[in-house]
């Protein structure tokens, strides 16, 4: 996959900046942001309040404040 010129430039400072291959730097990237967004399967990297992908109702912060633990 060939990427405009800036983002090629990106991947390849990132390579020489964690001695990866070209496939192990962009493997790397699209993983962080994958985590960082809550999009990888099983969970991963996904905030306790988003269920698929949206806020959920029935997540509490503060649990103790639920069960009266102060």
């Amino acid at each position: 996959m060939i990427f405009p010129d800036d983002v090629e430039l990106a991947i390849a400072l990132y390579m020489a900046d964690h001695a990866l291959p070209r496939h192990g730097a962009i493997e790397k990237l699209v993983k962080a942001e994958l985590e960082k967004t809550g999009h990888l399967p099983g969970g991963e990297g996904r905030p306790p309040e988003i269920v698929d992908g949206r806020p959920s109702a029935d997540y509490v912060q503060y649990r103790s404040y639920l069960e009266g633990d102060s």
